[in-house]
């Protein structure tokens, strides 16, 4: 299994990173993790149409995790056109979060949620176990704004649990999530504990679970400071256009 890396970095693209976003390739088909404002783009530089896009997960509607996403239905329509459904997984009601965006930034396009194959998945905030038809996955509640409906998701595919954090502050469900995940893509913002609503390098170091995983644990969602303080410490950190090779 292979995940590219489309983008690493966090809301304000400090030093030029792309809104955090993954891009699994499998046997089936293509899983995308978030697809914030500067998805589009990296996909396009990834040489990857659209269309060939086959599912698309939701951590919470932050923009730089879900703006993109109006685009991408723009460019099914218009530039690369799709045949076979798009399954769109997301938190509470991920159908109507998609209409609002459309109709907030392409208002009138709205319509494109009935013309183009699609298919919408809800999952439910506080956890749940999904089995689709190619594989299955978890979804796990995170902290991080709560109107943005934040969760993390494992996915089980070939025989693997790859997690993927989203946004979160630090939190006692960290530690399942960790130990449900054989590779796990984290969020670390900060090099210190600010606020409450991302992890930092200082609580990564205080966590005795963290270490235990550390191997197999991908820093992301990154600026240089949080990047560097990790690498410093023997932390795995991702960048834009990294290929990570997993297998079971």
């Amino acid at each position: 299994m292979q995940l590219k890396v489309l983008g690493s970095g966090n809301a304000f693209n400090q030093e030029a990173r792309l809104n955090s976003s993954y891009l699994i390739e499998c046997s089936f088909g293509n899983v995308l993790i978030d697809c914030g404002f500067t998805v589009p783009l990296a996909l396009q530089k990834n040489r990857l149409p659209f269309s060939e896009v086959d599912y698309i997960f939701i951590t919470h509607y932050h923009g730089d995790h879900f703006a993109g996403l109006a685009a991408l239905l723009l460019g099914l329509k218009y530039i690369s056109p799709k045949e076979k459904p798009l399954k769109i997984i997301g938190p509470g009601d991920v159908k109507q979060k998609t209409t609002e965006l459309l109709k907030v930034l392409y208002p009138g396009t709205e319509k494109l949620i009935a013309e183009l194959p699609l298919e919408f998945i809800a999952v439910n905030e506080k956890g749940q176990q999904v089995l689709l038809s190619d594989f299955s996955f978890e979804s796990v509640p995170m902290i991080h704004s709560e109107s943005a409906l934040p969760v993390g998701y494992i996915l089980n595919i070939d025989g693997m649990n790859i997690g993927f954090s989203g946004d979160t502050c630090w939190h006692e469900g960290i530690m399942d999530f960790l130990a449900k995940s054989d590779k796990v893509i984290l969020e670390c913002n900060f090099v210190e504990k600010v606020g409450e609503g991302h992890i930092s390098v200082e609580e990564l170091e205080s966590s005795k679970e963290v270490q235990d995983k550390k191997a197999d644990i991908y820093l992301t969602h990154l600026y240089e400071g949080s990047s560097q303080k990790a690498k410093g410490l023997g932390y795995k950190t991702i960048a834009d256009g990294d290929v990570l090779n997993f297998e079971s």
